[in-house]
């Protein structure tokens, strides 16, 4: 039973992760998915605040001012992000989508199901409107009341605009018969992947930029586009004010196995994949470092709160057998430094939120959400232990001076 517990202890000790704006928008950005609160990064510094129970039907998790949002079965609760504890409860037509992420905008929560999207007003927890699209397929991102997603129509996939403020009326749509990625944006330009065009909204035209073999995964840095691509390569190409290529700016850096999303900050690109974790500088779309142990690793997350810090889980076999853990690679200009933060008993197809004050929330393979944050030091029990080792020092000068004056009692008279 000890074991059970240690396991289930340990596997709470995990993630950390994104960007500036923790209730961002949605968009695979860095000004949007680099998180700039105080998460957890040394294993002897982790608090374990509280998890959920397993659930056959999660989605993924978000944080909300002082909540947590997580999507279970039909329905979404509302947790204080301190203790777990239940606030509000709303509940949906269908269950909701495990893999797909929503998003909050203006105090409204997003949220796929299967095939519909829902939005929510979190101040009571009331559903404002709800449409049925088909299969969602990407994440949710939203901006000033409009939707971008992206879903399956029988064999099409389509990727949409839609508007909260008009029951999620569809503004605009881009078909494609390739799948379509989860939306990005750099310079207020929304753009996505499909097959193998970078798709960009430009005005009330779609400019399809060719980069050459089919794109899994879109990420905006602040002056470029970075894509991870099926065929094991990581592109890069910087966009003109026409959303059009700019000349001579597709790069490529090969890095084998299939990739995960790609994250990054100031050009600092990281990418799990079957091969292990790299690191891409992306300026010069060169690999600095690979990590071969992390193969497999899942997509990893960025925060800069304590230090410039990306944050993966990757599988391992150990004499208890198959584990997860969980590890945090500190990125400065004198290189960069892997450290194990916790074992994790399964975080297969693993999902991560963070809040403002650091407070991290994640769903593992089991469908459970963990709460973990940094061990704060107690300012008490700091000055307790100021004074004992004050104290001690003092006794120790006291011990060596009598022991001194005895000595120098002891020696014999000098003629």
């Amino acid at each position: 039973m000890k074991k059970i517990f240690t396991a289930i202890t340990a596997a709470a000790m995990l993630f950390t992760t994104l960007g500036s704006s923790v209730q961002a928008a949605g968009f695979a950005s860095e000004t949007e998915t680099v998180i700039s609160a105080q998460t957890p990064f040394d294993k002897k510094y982790v608090s374990i605040d509280w998890h959920t129970s397993s659930g056959e039907t999660v989605g993924v998790p978000l944080a909300y001012d002082e909540f947590a949002l997580i999507p279970t079965q039909n329905k979404v609760n509302k947790l204080s992000e301190k203790d777990g504890s239940v606030v509000a409860t709303v509940e949906f037509d269908e269950k909701v989508s495990e893999n797909c992420r929503g998003t909050v905008d203006n105090k409204t929560l997003i949220q796929p199901t299967r095939t519909s999207i829902y939005a929510v007003n979190l101040d009571d927890m009331s559903v404002v409107c709800s449409k049925k699209f088909g299969e969602i397929c990407t994440d949710v991102a939203a901006s000033e009341n409009l939707v971008y997603f992206g879903y399956m129509d029988g064999e099409m996939f389509k990727f949409i605009c839609a508007d909260i403020d008009n029951e999620l009326e569809t503004i605009w749509e881009y078909n494609s018969d390739k799948a379509v990625t989860s939306p990005a944006r750099i310079n207020d330009k929304i753009m996505f992947g499909a097959g193998e065009n970078l798709i960009v909204r430009v005005e009330d035209d779609f400019v399809e930029n060719d980069v050459g073999t089919e794109i899994t995964h879109v990420f905006a840095g602040k002056y470029a586009v970075f894509m991870t691509c099926a065929n094991g390569e990581l592109r890069k190409l910087r966009l003109e004010e026409d959303g059009k290529t700019e000349a001579d700016s597709l790069g490529k850096c090969e890095l084998g196995g299939k990739l995960t999303a790609p994250a990054g900050i100031e050009n600092h690109i990281y990418v799990g994949s079957g091969e292990g974790l790299f690191l891409v500088d992306g300026l010069n779309m060169e690999v600095t470092k690979v990590y071969e142990n992390l193969k497999n690793a899942s997509a990893p997350l960025v925060t800069v709160g304590n230090g410039v810090r990306a944050y993966t889980a990757a599988p391992h076999s150990d004499p208890n057998g198959d584990r997860w853990y969980l590890y945090n690679v500190l990125d400065t200009d004198e290189g960069q430094t892997l450290s194990e933060l916790a074992k994790i008993i399964d975080f297969t197809d693993g999902k991560i939120a963070v809040a403002k004050s650091g407070r991290m929330f994640f769903r593992d393979a089991n469908g459970q959400v963990w709460a973990i944050s940094e061990k704060k030091t107690s300012v008490i029990l700091m000055i307790i232990k100021i004074v004992l080792i004050i104290a001690i020092f003092v006794m120790i000068l006291l011990i060596l001076r009598a022991w001194a004056k005895k000595r120098k009692e002891k020696k014999p008279p000098e003629y």
